[in-house]
């Protein structure tokens, strides 16, 4: 239905593309323009009679505006030994600096054995996974996401000595929680099985966006609209409309600081039916991507509550889940939704995981649905076979998520390089006097770089990280892709580089809006003259760690 009439009727002089969006918020003008002008070019040159309608609506769907100097930083990165004015990408949610770890224990012998040593990983089978891997992964749920502090395993915290399993054995929350005295009760009333995951209610694809879109293609019709608290991850909008031809539609949080409220949702919710499209499902992000905010159990169930009494659906999207910083005042730790609604999700909740973000292997393909609503998994069962994980990896994750000892030590030295990371690149914003969202969760942080704006809109916000990216070699996420109404906000991802990549970065960021300011806003006297000295001026200062030096003595600085 994309594009369909457009290529029948060649109406040019159309100044939007003429599919059926005027509901969808998230596909912004100038995406529709470069759309438009994208379908007129393949027109022109007779292309479009080699695809169908819903090809071309892929063909010509924008990348992202920072792409370009993505591909540079790829191209030419910067190494503060061998080429330290290359460029550097702040861009990416990837976690990069436990991959080494990672490395270094799959490629244990035995670990390498178990990719290829049994029978099923040759054989066709459930497309909701293995069901070796499914047990695994809901032990895995058991332990990090169910349990908190007071069942002495959480996200945050280490399992004890007398708590671990013996080798790879499964053993159940409940046994844990029976032996703890002191634990913590629980937010709400029980499920059937409170202490469990049952691994039956367990789907692995490959990756959170494949399983997302197989969900909403199971739970919502063509052209629901899908309500994404603003500003949101912009890679959402490819995961939402794509395949399950759903519509993102961006409800704008009144405060970022503490997430979406209720009347947030209401709103938002309103407008869009309005608009003549049913409200659907709610997609919460837990950490938040971009802030980092975590949410709190009590606004959990708000929205749960709020999403219930509409009759929606709620998606927790928790890749960040294990990527939590120590607590920063009184701002609380994490709770999965698992554990704030004690593992009654009912039919209407659902959760996805994923080992691209925590363990930084999004080349893995390795995503997690927990849900407890059967038909919906039956539905997986016959979608996945489009987007199942290789069985081979699904043995060797098991493996590894079972493996406690491992897991204690590598969650405990992700959060210390994350906080060191983290700090430096808050430290750097302070001395810039560069507003920010203090983050608890996640591997980026939000700052509001609107005060240096030629002028504050969003060709403004463009211009700057054009000057950013040119000038100062260093490309950020703009907030305008992730749907903020500000302009001038950015995301910045530290743990895509390494810390002495990251200080070149915060020093390069520094020295240009020190630039900036000294030209009170005049913003044609800078150009590639004024400004070509960026990248040769801003070498590692202070802040320098030692390779070596032993993170698990991080853990627990402050």
């Amino acid at each position: 239905v994309f594009c369909t009439k457009y290529i029948r009727k060649h109406k040019k002089k159309q100044t939007r593309p003429p599919w059926d969006d005027e509901f969808d918020d998230s596909l912004r003008d100038c995406d529709s323009f470069a759309m438009l002008r994208a379908l007129e070019s393949l027109q022109d040159s007779g292309a479009t009679d080699y695809v169908s309608a819903r090809g071309l609506r892929a063909a010509v769907t924008p990348t992202a505006s920072y792409w370009n100097g993505f591909m540079l930083c790829l191209q030419n990165p910067c190494d503060p030994l061998t080429n330290p004015e290359g460029h550097i990408s702040l861009c990416v949610s990837e976690n990069k600096l436990v991959q080494e770890a990672l490395a270094t224990r799959l490629m244990r012998p035995d670990t390498a054995m178990t990719a290829f040593s049994q029978s099923d990983v040759y054989s066709y089978n459930g497309y909701l996974g293995l069901p070796c891997a499914r047990q695994a992964m809901a032990y895995f749920l058991e332990r990090r996401f169910l349990m908190t502090d007071g069942d002495e395993a959480s996200t945050t915290g280490d399992i004890p000595e007398n708590k671990r399993t013996e080798g790879r054995g499964l053993v159940s929350v409940a046994e844990a929680r029976d032996s703890n005295k002191g634990g913590d009760e629980m937010d709400s009333g029980p499920g059937p099985d409170s202490d469990r995951i049952d691994p039956e209610h367990i789907a692995l694809g490959s990756g959170c966006g494949s399983l997302l879109s197989n969900v909403l293609q199971s739970l919502c019709e063509a052209g629901d609209a899908v309500l994404i608290p603003a500003p949101y991850r912009a890679a959402f909008d490819n995961d939402v409309r794509s395949v399950a031809c759903c519509a993102p539609f961006p409800a704008p949080v009144s405060d970022i600081r503490r997430g979406p409220s209720p009347e947030d949702l209401e709103m938002a919710a309103v407008r869009a039916e309005r608009l003549g499209r049913r409200v659907r499902m709610l997609l919460l992000t837990n950490p938040h991507d971009p802030t980092g905010v975590v949410y709190s159990p009590t606004l959990i169930r708000r929205l749960v509550t709020w999403a219930r009494e509409r009759n929606m659906h709620v998606i927790f999207d928790e890749v960040y889940a294990l990527s939590v910083h120590e607590d920063v005042g009184d701002v609380p730790s994490f709770q999965s939704v698992v554990r704030v609604l004690r593992n009654s999700l009912k039919d209407d909740v659902h959760m996805l995981y994923s080992l691209s973000k925590d363990f930084g292997a999004g080349g893995f393909r390795f995503g997690v649905l927990y849900s407890q609503n059967a038909l919906l998994l039956r539905a997986l069962a016959n979608l996945n076979i489009f987007s199942g994980v290789s069985h081979p990896m699904q043995r060797v994750v098991s493996e590894v998520l079972t493996d406690d000892p491992f897991i204690d030590m590598f969650l405990s030295d992700a959060r210390a390089q994350l906080r060191w990371s983290y700090t430096l690149c808050a430290r750097k914003l302070e001395e810039m006097v560069i507003p920010y969202v203090e983050a608890t969760g996640g591997l980026f942080l939000y700052a509001d770089f609107s005060g240096l704006l030629p002028d504050v809109s969003f060709d403004g916000e463009d211009r700057f990280a054009a000057l950013v990216n040119d000038a100062a070699r260093v490309v950020l996420t703009p907030g305008r892709s992730m749907h903020d109404r500000k302009p001038g906000m950015f995301r910045l991802c530290y743990a895509w580089v390494t810390p002495d990549v990251l200080e070149i970065a915060m020093e390069r960021l520094s020295y240009l809006v020190t630039k900036i300011r000294r030209n009170h806003g005049n913003w044609d006297s800078l150009d590639t003259a004024s400004l070509g000295d960026v990248t040769k001026r801003c070498m590692p200062l202070g802040m320098r760690r030692n390779p070596s030096i032993d993170l698990r003595g991080l853990t627990h600085a402050r």
